[in-house]
């Protein structure tokens, strides 16, 4: 049987205008006329009729024998090109990583981007795709691909990279994709030019993604601290009409004091009334202003579900956007373990989005990651596994000398503490919230087993009640009130399904009991990375410490013994007074 040769594509995927001369141009009369791009647009006179609608995706493969035959060319204004071959192809990428319950050390909660790095020799090129006027150009150079490629996108909004890996002769749509945002090129230089890209979640940060939005706003009048009514001088009507966060009223910041409004008047063009005023909201205390005082815009979330939270920062205020959010799964999680964390929490200064989202995730318990392969933003409560983890053993999956296995001690915790219920929303620190609560592991601590006091402290603007700030210490002393262990395994292809957020039963000699046995031990995949394309997956992976037999409540009137199995692996019941189901099997424990 002939072997399979494995094969990677990159593909750059372009927005860029659609419309051609003799519709409604996008181009100058002129020579010359315009690439179709934004920046090849000559004059602000043809960038009216600019129309992004079309694309054109750049497909390149490796030079070497064989036709690669994707192209689509049925449509001009959105063509899809056959692999052109290149030389010094070489494709690397890092990995994203989960920071489960948003703990590690020298990690972000929000977890580890990736991104991708393409390398190619620069080759000749004659236009013959996607130029809609080229029979009309005279006396062209013989000129390589990306130095006028670059001359005509000096901007890359919009732009993704995408790497398919597969075989040859497999369809691109049998092929995994990764999708990266494409944020530019370096080179031309020698000949060379590298591609870079990141996840999408790297666009919720500081330089893009900020809330609540910055908008030029002043106070027009003085207002003394009754006033009800006031009013703003700004430069658009949008900037004070709108409902920023998950709530039903709008706010507004004037030096300490956060007031809300239920409506506005026009008074004439960049002035405008605002009345219904609510006064020192959210624990602020009411103040005379004067006029030219700058004002701020407020988040607000009241009464929302923490998942929501983060999903409406994503899709409502980063370049993420909606399309890029896995939905379905996310709803499906929130419903199941996260729907009683709600909040109703103030943003009052200028945060970036991935900042929030990281709190979000630690006060939640709940991780978000870029999934590469389902070109998806994925959402996963820190919870017990649904289902049966798939088992992978030295003898089955993992490659031969492959498993290697790490200890971080400084992550062992064995006291959490929780500040919640802010006094102020506008200031910061322990000395600004109304209760501390936590929990100590004392076995932990306990002299003779060599232990210490290991603190995490945790400033919970998102979390309201005890309850809830039991649920934060409890689910993440489960994961880390050991010492956290990593581990690290080379598998095949044919496990390559496996990706970040699931989780496995591993069987290997690196991991062995106190008698040097083999364990079988539960992980978490935290990331995964190709080590050579289409053949060796390399999977990290941190030990999973939710230990006990985890369900949901059943309906009312359930019955045990006249359940199903799989109604007993996810459905909960009472246990008997020593702790056991009537079948002798160990009681459910809190999720």
């Amino acid at each position: 049987m002939t072997a399979k040769i494995p094969l990677q594509i990159v593909e750059l995927r372009q927005p860029r205008c659609a419309l051609r001369f003799g519709t409604a141009p996008c181009i100058a009369t002129g020579t010359p006329k315009c690439y179709n791009t934004w920046g090849s647009c000559p004059s602000a006179a043809t960038r009216v009729h600019y129309d992004a609608t079309g694309s054109i995706w750049w497909r390149f493969v490796a030079n070497r024998p064989g036709n690669y035959l994707f192209g689509d060319y049925s449509d001009p204004d959105n063509i899809r090109t056959h692999g052109i071959p290149v030389s010094g192809l070489s494709i690397s990428t890092t990995k994203s990583e989960l920071n489960v319950s948003g703990i590690l050390d020298g990690k972000s909660p929000f977890g580890i981007h990736a991104s991708c790095s393409v390398s190619m020799d620069d080759f000749v090129f004659n236009d013959v795709w996607g130029d809609h006027y080229l029979a009309d150009r005279v006396n062209m150079p013989t000129r390589p691909f990306w130095a006028p490629w670059l001359a005509r996108n000096r901007l890359f909004g919009g732009m993704e990279l995408v790497i398919y890996t597969g075989y040859e002769g497999d369809a691109l749509a049998a092929m995994s994709q990764q999708l990266y945002i494409f944020e530019g090129v370096d080179g031309p230089s020698g000949g060379k030019v590298t591609l870079r890209g990141v996840d999408p979640l790297r666009l919720a940060d500081s330089k893009r993604s900020l809330f609540p939005p910055a908008y030029t706003m002043s106070l027009k009048t003085d207002i003394t601290a009754a006033d009800t009514s006031l009013t703003v001088i700004t430069d658009a009507e949008n900037n004070i009409s709108g409902i920023i966060g998950l709530t039903t009223q709008r706010h507004v910041l004037i030096g300490s004091e956060v007031i809300g409004y239920s409506g506005y008047t026009v008074v004439t063009a960049g002035e405008y009334l605002l009345t219904g005023l609510t006064r020192a909201m959210g624990g602020t205390t009411a103040a005379a202003a004067s006029a030219g005082d700058k004002i701020g815009r407020v988040g607000h979330f009241e009464d929302a579900i923490l998942a929501d939270c983060a999903e409406y920062l994503l899709s409502d205020w980063t370049p993420v956007g909606a399309a890029r959010i896995d939905t379905a799964t996310w709803h499906y999680e929130r419903d199941h373990y996260l729907s009683t964390s709600r909040c109703n929490t103030f943003i009052t200064s200028l945060t970036a989005a991935d900042v929030l989202c990281g709190e979000l995730c630690q006060q939640g318990t709940f991780n978000i990651w870029w999934d590469e392969r389902a070109q998806l933003v994925k959402m996963q409560a820190v919870r017990p596994p649904e289902g049966t983890p798939v088992a992978l053993t030295d003898a089955t999956a993992i490659l031969a000398d492959s498993a290697s296995m790490t200890m971080e001690p400084d992550s062992r915790l064995t006291r959490v503490l929780v500040y919640y219920d802010q006094i102020d929303v506008t200031k910061t620190g322990a000395s600004n919230y109304r209760v501390v609560t936590g929990q100590i592991e004392a076995d932990g601590e306990a002299e003779a087993a060599g232990g210490e006091p290991r603190t995490l402290q945790i400033f919970a603007r998102w979390v309201q009640t005890e309850a809830q700030a039991y649920q934060v210490i409890s689910r993440t002393l489960l994961r880390y009130r050991d010492v956290p262990r990593f581990a690290t395994i080379k598998v095949s292809a044919k496990d390559m399904a496996i990706s970040a957020g699931d989780t496995v039963d591993v069987t290997t000699r690196t991991v062995i009991d106190s008698e040097g046995r083999s364990k079988t031990v539960r992980w978490q995949v935290i990331s995964w990375a190709e080590v050579k394309a289409g053949e060796t997956y390399l999977l990290d992976l941190q030990d999973f410490t939710l230990v006990g037999r985890f369900g949901s409540w059943m309906a009312p009137g359930a019955d045990y013994a006249g359940s199903t199995t799989d109604e007993h692996d996810t459905g909960a019941f009472w246990a008997d007074s020593a702790g056991l189901m009537p079948d002798g099997s160990d009681g459910y424990q809190w999720s």
